[in-house]
């Protein structure tokens, strides 16, 4: 039991070691120039060893993103419980925000549009591997605010993603788009108040718990 322990942190060690490396590389050089021989030497494992894990640099950007977003402690949490949809839609609010805040998540996007036209399956990977869980951890909560009554939806998707939306075009867009645009905690909040409410307005069922509108 104890060679099989090792073995698995041995591999679960030089998993986090390509991935650091690749990241570092993916932000410096751009995804069209970094090779899988270039990240398996920064990582100081083989490109054997690599390979193993991430036969293809597809799958390498991959891993990455699964790191950087799946692995989030917001996503392991359990669902906000039914019955108060302005708390539980503040909480996904805010738990969204902060992903989308985290300094590493601006420069990732920028290698993604910058390589996109190229490469498509960089923007399919920030889909399956960045916002797809999020939207369904949404979906999730809303089907569950509609059982219980206090929602009318027909189409939860696209209710979901007018929500995010209105969170990333005030919070992410601005800061990406010009370094200088920050965006404070204050305003953040907000934000996701009004978008709360918002979402609230056009599907409430009048049990909207404990919003409050800021002035």
């Amino acid at each position: 039991m104890a060679v099989e322990e090792y073995r698995q942190r041995v591999k679960s060690e030089k998993r986090s070691a390509a991935l650091a490396a690749a990241g570092k590389a993916f932000l410096s050089q751009g995804y069209d120039r970094t090779t899988l021989a270039q990240v398996a030497k920064e990582a100081g494992i083989s490109t054997g060893t690599l390979f193993k894990h991430f036969p293809t640099k597809a799958t390498l950007f991959e891993g990455i993103m699964e790191q950087l977003w799946e692995a989030d402690p917001e996503l392991q949490r359990p669902l906000p419980p039914p019955g108060n949809p302005a708390g539980g839609l503040t909480a996904i609010g805010h738990d969204y925000a902060g992903k989308l805040r985290q300094p590493h998540t601006g420069p990732l996007f920028r290698v993604i549009i910058a390589e996109a036209p190229r490469f498509p399956e960089l923007g399919q990977a920030l889909f399956q591997r960045g916002k797809a869980p999020y939207l369904d951890r949404l979906h999730a909560y809303l089907r569950s605010e509609i059982a219980a009554g206090t929602m009318a939806i027909h189409d939860v998707p696209l209710a979901a993603r007018q929500f995010l939306g209105m969170i990333n075009d005030l919070i992410f867009w601005p800061t990406f788009l010009a370094a200088d645009q920050g965006v404070s905690d204050a305003e953040v909040g907000r934000v996701i108040d009004e978008a709360v409410l918002t979402l609230l307005a056009r599907y409430g069922r009048g049990v909207t718990g404990g919003a409050e509108r800021r002035p």
